[in-house]
């Protein structure tokens, strides 16, 4: 398991692995997942990581477990249609919000270490301890 995980909507879901993915489907886009965000955890403490060469990310942070999402989208408006996820080494209960999202947005999640597409009734302890 990685430190960086990729939430995908496929049409089916239905994926044994990632071959098998002909098209992502698209998602809400930036605004309105930050306000189903907004609505799911109103205590967040929400801001953008800044990198070099003027890159941010949206940061999803509390007390047990920081995300930093990476979209790759140019506009708050434009259909997200997979979201990089890096957990940047604070907090346990980083997989929480993820749980939350997939079951939102109806999406998987993908450990970008091994490939694999997380099973949410068979995760590690180190992951599944923190739901």
């Amino acid at each position: 398991m990685s430190w960086e995980v990729y939430m995908i909507k496929t049409a089916t879901n239905q994926e044994k692995d990632l071959s098998e993915i002909e098209a992502a489907e698209p998602m809400p886009c930036w605004r309105e997942l930050r306000e189903l965000l907004q609505c799911r955890f109103p205590d967040l403490i929400s801001g953008y990581a800044h990198l070099e060469h003027g890159i941010s990310f949206p940061v999803l942070s509390s007390p047990d477990y920081a995300l930093e999402f990476n979209l790759a989208v140019d506009s708050e408006e434009e259909p997200i249609m997979g979201v990089m996820f890096s957990r940047p080494g604070c907090g346990e209960r980083w997989a929480y919000p993820l749980k939350f999202l997939c079951g939102l947005l109806d999406a998987r999640i993908v450990d970008c270490g091994s490939g694999d597409f997380w099973d949410w009734d068979n995760l590690p302890d180190w992951i599944a301890a923190g739901l």
